[in-house]
């Protein structure tokens, strides 16, 4: 049995069998996939949307007026990959979902949350209406939204996977992070400047923060597999097995 559509500070949700659904063309422009034409209007890219949602067909493409499932809602946020998506997605299962399923309403408590997405999201939708005027000046859009991507630094969620990547791979190859070598501060530091000069040598960059987009999966795969020099995993093994010969 559906319910009334609801309103939650613009993004429309309704309830069917039990299951909620999400508007697509709201829950897109929650998530900032938009742009702004020179008339000062915003659209949904809508192209962007079905690709997220790995719908290719006519027929199983969303469009104005369609509702999507909560599974499809988490794939756009998590497809979508900005800050814009990651503060809605936050509102939505903290405060809407829980409301929903506790009351059968949603009771906003203030506009704060949404203001905090609008001031967050100002950057990338400045980004967002760079790319709309290379799509209305050039044919190809492919290549130049690659080619943009080749001169866009990562954003900061991108700098938390590439971080906490590097930080995974920096235990591993020092022996866990509770191990004799990784407590040992000299020889962490090393490791981890090592590491860190792989990375700045083969992308020419100064900071993790300049890092293509488009290279970010490649350097991914770098990180996770890169290991010290032969000197630096001597004096790794040395650290662990002096605890060991003390032990």
């Amino acid at each position: 049995m559906a319910i009334e559509v609801q309103i939650f500070n613009g993004l429309k949700i309704k309830e069917v069998n039990g299951q909620v659904m999400f508007d697509a063309e709201t829950a897109a422009i929650g998530m900032g996939i938009i742009e702004t034409k020179k008339n000062g209007v915003t659209y949904v890219i809508w192209n962007r949307v079905n690709k997220y949602l790995g719908l290719s067909t006519d027929v199983s493409k969303v469009e104005k007026g369609d509702f999507i499932t909560e599974p499809q809602f988490y794939k756009l946020a998590i497809k979508a990959n900005n800050e814009t998506a990651e503060h809605f997605q936050d509102w939505v299962t903290k405060e809407v979902l829980p409301s929903i399923r506790k009351t059968g309403g949603y009771q906003a408590q203030t506009m704060t949350e949404m203001e905090i997405v609008a001031a967050s999201a100002n950057k990338l939708v400045q980004q967002e209406k760079q790319i709309a005027q290379i799509e209305e000046r050039q044919t190809s859009t492919e290549s130049d939204l690659a080619e943009l991507k080749n001169q866009m630094g990562l954003p900061s969620s991108m700098r938390r996977r590439f971080t906490k990547g590097r930080n995974k791979r920096v235990a591993e190859v020092m022996g866990g992070y509770y191990g004799a070598a990784y407590q040992a501060k000299t020889v962490r530091s090393a490791v981890y400047k090592q590491l860190e000069r792989v990375i700045k040598d083969r992308y020419d960059i100064e900071s993790y923060g300049d890092l293509p987009i488009a290279k970010f999966d490649e350097a991914m795969r770098i990180v996770q597999n890169w290991q010290p020099d032969e000197v630096l995993m001597f004096a790794i093994n040395g650290a662990n097995e002096q605890t060991l010969l003390e032990a």
